[in-house]
């Protein structure tokens, strides 16, 4: 599904990552773990292409990670950021911009999972909790059905047993990889295995 070889990436002349090489196979879920400043995020911004690695290839289900293939690589991801500022002012218009399309069954299904009611998608992100609304960023994202879910410190404003919903609804049926960076010791228990950075 996934296969990187000899991986570099520098930022302002400080080498973030060397020779660095995996493999996540098809519904595997895989963690980036390490402490902050090692290069987690930024190895799933340059899953998606934002990032071309200095030196080293990236497959995504057998296309070279580059400028050409770029966008039909991200037509099958689905990438929930840790910095939910976005500009959109509710769930519904997130969806819009996301998907445009309207409220759907499967977004109020996992948004239920989540513990995020029907209504709550049309109130104002001002008006809820971080928790609340990285919640509805993660509902509108699943419900997008894509083969590979990236998840960039899922748990940073959830509490525990938020966590552990989050956990149930991606460990639901279906065959979707799932590609997460954290530091949460419970999150990266969850996961299959973890890639230490």
């Amino acid at each position: 599904m996934i296969r990187a070889q000899n991986i570099q990436l520098s930022f302002n002349g400080k080498t973030v990552l060397k020779n660095l090489s995996f493999e996540i196979g098809k519904g595997e879920n895989v963690c980036f773990s390490g402490p902050s400043g090692k290069g987690k995020s930024s190895l799933l911004k340059m899953l998606q292409g934002y990032i071309l690695p200095e030196a080293g290839t990236v497959h995504v289900k057998g296309l070279d990670l580059n400028e050409n293939n770029i966008w039909t690589i991200r037509s099958k991801m689905a990438y929930i950021p840790q910095n939910v500022n976005l500009p959109v002012n509710n769930g519904i218009e997130l969806l819009d911009l996301i998907t445009g399309g309207k409220l759907s069954e499967r977004v109020l299904q996992i948004a239920s999972h989540l513990d995020i009611p029907e209504e709550m998608l049309e109130q104002g992100f001002d008006e809820i909790s971080g928790g609340q609304k990285q919640r509805i960023v993660i509902a509108v994202c699943l419900s997008l059905d894509r083969e590979i879910i990236l998840l960039d410190e899922p748990t940073s404003s959830l509490d525990d047993q938020s966590i552990g919903k989050l956990m149930d609804v991606l460990k639901g049926p279906g065959e979707r990889t799932v590609v997460s960076a954290s530091h949460n010791h419970e999150w990266i228990r969850f996961a299959d295995r973890s890639i230490a950075l």
